[in-house]
């Protein structure tokens, strides 16, 4: 990110191509490139039939304005994959204001990141970050709504199958789970969504390990997660 306001400021037309998982940061982004007057696209390749942005980012800023093809007329592209704290530290070290659009689409992020400030990675610091984006505006409430309680009847099929035909190996210390393509297809979920399950398993006591496999190709490892110490 170091060299990044340098080849926005020297650009006419800047297209953010991320993907489900990053797309808070990328709209705080947007945002400040917005406010520079310059053109910009923000683009998620998840955003189409098989893939659908989940309704539940509807609340961030510009998220109609989010689309799936890359515009080839562009000529600074920008292959986005940071988290919303390297964002915060990124605008607070090159001395750019957060408004309330940005704080709204950090504090989201954050949310996601620390899963509701309950992983090992929240500490004052973070704490301190939440409050300062709370003081620039950030829609907290939605946020916590949108990101913590609010779920998809494709996410509620996907669970259930998968939860269904959930296996405990390794004297039960791994939980193992498969998907196809077929499955995502009939749930209209996507791969995003298997996490969600995979972490949920890791809540049963002797669970230490869940790990996703794809039926498609020889029950290849798709995801692995490990429990916080």
């Amino acid at each position: 990110m170091n060299d990044i306001i340098e080849k926005i400021l020297n650009a006419n037309h800047i297209v953010i191509d991320t993907d489900i998982s990053n797309i808070t940061g990328a709209s705080a982004l947007y945002t400040y490139i917005i406010r520079l007057h310059k053109k910009v696209s923000l683009v998620c390749m998840e955003k189409d039939d098989d893939k659908k942005l989940s309704k539940k980012y509807a609340f961030l800023p510009w998220f109609e304005k989010v689309r799936a093809l890359k515009p080839q007329s562009a000529d600074c592209f920008i292959d986005f994959n940071e988290s919303c704290i390297s964002m915060y530290e990124f605008f607070s070290k090159n001395n750019i204001k957060i408004n309330p659009k940005m704080a709204t689409a950090l504090y989201a992020g954050l949310l996601q990141e620390s899963e509701g400030f309950s992983s090992k990675i929240v500490d004052g610091t973070i704490f301190a970050m939440a409050r300062e984006l709370i003081d620039c505006g950030a829609e907290y409430k939605t946020c916590t709504k949108y990101i913590l309680k609010t779920t998809s009847l494709s996410f509620l099929r996907l669970k259930s199958k998968m939860l269904s035909e959930m296996l405990l190996e390794n004297e039960a210390s791994a939980s193992v789970f498969t998907i196809s393509s077929d499955d995502l297809k009939a749930s209209g979920a996507n791969i995003v969504d298997c996490e969600e399950v995979l972490k949920e398993s890791l809540m049963l006591q002797t669970v230490e390990i869940a790990v996703l496999l794809d039926l498609d190709n020889n029950n290849e490892t798709i995801k692995l997660i490990c429990k916080e110490s």
